[in-house]
């Protein structure tokens, strides 16, 4: 029996030692094949991760060479260079897909211009030929400097600049110096006294027009106050001769100070009644002067424009 049983027991001890190290090699080559799927899902992410980066980086690049605004949008103000730099996208697709039509209205535009000063200013057909080419080329330059505006982040101060630098009253000043003759040059400088006092009485109408609702003028003050606002703008001078201006505004009481200011000049022909009136409308014009500043980033779009030639005179409204 032990005979048998010896053999069995070693047989058995060796089976079983075999199975166990069977399974220890099979154990290892799973954790050895799960070590190596790991790796290669852990090279996986890290390839991942590094390509996301990447591209991270080069968004994070393209949204700063576009100059996008990521800032929360401040509630109820009125941020003019916010939405000048939000919409260049916008601005510069339609400038493109509109590109052709606009240059043929600025072609018509500049033919129809050259054919009425041709007409004022008694210009050669050679002269007023040479006059629609250049306005011509100088619209395309112009065209291009605004879509390379589009290209980059926005100010104020730089729209400010490239419609200064694009100001088409400047150009035809240079022009008119540079290219004609002492004659037309004069008639020229007529054309634009003109244009300066239509603008002065379409400012003063404008301003006048919501100062006499508010203050209830009656016909002889809103004459008063008509003339003090046109004498008051930066740009009046006598010699424009502007329409309905007389010389019975209020002067100081001493002739030898200086003139009133705008806003005394106004109160001195107001009536007692009108004093309260005048005070809120004084308060209400401060704050919309100051909320429009804000909104322009601290720059004020009064100044520019009158800087520009003309003041705002061509947002005014029609003449009395």
């Amino acid at each position: 029996m032990k005979r048998i049983l010896l053999p069995l027991l070693t047989g058995i001890t060796l089976g079983a030692a075999v199975v166990l190290l069977w399974h220890q090699a099979a154990d290892e080559r799973t954790r050895t094949a799960l070590k190596l799927e790991s790796d290669a899902k852990v090279a996986q992410l890290q390839n991942e991760l590094a390509s996301a980066r990447n591209e991270a980086t080069t968004w994070q690049q393209r949204l700063a060479a576009a100059g996008v605004d990521d800032t929360p949008v401040k509630e109820n103000v009125l941020d003019i260079q916010r939405i000048l730099n939000d919409a260049r996208p916008l601005m510069k697709t339609l400038a493109l897909m509109f590109g052709e039509r606009r240059k043929e209205m600025s072609d018509r535009m500049i033919r129809d211009m050259a054919s009425k000063l041709a007409e004022q200013m008694g210009l050669t057909e050679e002269q007023t030929e040479a006059m629609i080419a250049h306005f011509t080329a100088l619209d395309a330059a112009n065209f291009e400097k605004m879509k390379a505006m589009f290209d980059r982040k926005l100010t104020i101060m730089d729209v400010f600049t490239v419609m200064n630098d694009t100001n088409p009253q400047k150009a035809m000043d240079a022009y008119v110096q540079q290219t004609m003759t002492p004659e037309q040059k004069a008639s020229w400088e007529n054309r634009k006294l003109e244009t300066k006092a239509q603008q002065l009485e379409r400012t003063a109408n404008w301003k006048l027009e919501r100062m006499s609702s508010s203050l209830k003028l009656d016909e002889a003050q809103k004459d008063q106050v008509f003339s003090i606002l046109v004498k008051s703008n930066p740009d009046y001078d006598p010699s424009l001769g502007v329409e309905g201006v007389t010389g019975t505004t209020p002067d100081a009481a001493d002739a030898n100070a200086a003139p009133l200011k705008e806003e005394d000049a106004i109160a001195s022909v107001l009536r007692p009644e009108q004093m309260q009136d005048w005070s809120t409308y004084q308060k209400k014009q401060t704050a919309e002067k100051s909320r429009l500043t804000d909104a322009f980033g601290g720059l004020d779009p009064t100044s520019f424009f009158r800087s520009m030639g003309g003041g705002m005179g061509g947002f005014g409204r029609p003449g009395r």
